[in-house]
């Protein structure tokens, strides 16, 4: 890995660090009823509720809040299916699947990227932008998927597969929200 990979995932781990200590907090009682009656209505309600509960560090349960958490979490796992997908590259000496992690690979880091400017634009209350943001992302995924059907027609390799899916049921809650910011 060179050292913008290194510097990158670094950095990564610190926002997840500092992310995972503020979920120390407590959660009110009509905190949590909130948000469960808000992602019952998502396509993915379990999802939805376990990435926005985590984030207790939200200073209230808005919409705005619940929809960066939800980002948050997307990046999150975006992140660790770039670092799957790099670490099954480095670790191949097959041709065409070494071409197929290296296209997921890329596709995984562009999408990680992609989420966090959509998080800096969630900051700013551009939701819009943050929602084209998501959907770019969820493209990336889609082209890592696409990418083993085309160079090495084989499965998903299962924990590459896990990240992906898990960020494939965030961007359906995710979905919900920004029509509710729209």
């Amino acid at each position: 890995m060179d050292i913008k990979g290194t510097t990158f995932t670094i950095v990564t781990q610190i926002f997840l660090l500092v992310f995972l200590l503020s979920a120390s907090k407590p959660v009110k009682a009509d905190d949590k009823t909130f948000v469960r009656k808000l992602c019952d209505q998502t396509l993915e309600p379990d999802v939805c509720l376990n990435c926005i509960l985590s984030d207790t560090g939200r200073e209230s349960s808005n919409v705005s809040n619940m929809t960066y958490s939800i980002l948050f979490c997307m990046y999150s796992q975006t992140t660790y299916a770039h670092q799957c997908a790099d670490h099954l590259y480095q670790n191949t000496a097959a041709v065409r699947l070494k071409t197929t992690y290296r296209v997921c690979r890329d596709t995984m880091l562009s999408a990680s990227n992609t989420l966090w400017d959509g998080l800096t634009k969630m900051e700013v209350s551009d939701y819009k932008n943050a929602h084209v943001s998501a959907r770019m992302a969820h493209l990336d995924l889609l082209r890592c998927v696409f990418a083993f059907r085309k160079y090495a027609d084989v499965p998903v390799p299962a924990e590459l597969l896990s990240y992906m899916v898990q960020t494939k049921r965030l961007f359906d809650a995710a979905q919900f929200m920004f029509l509710l910011l729209d």
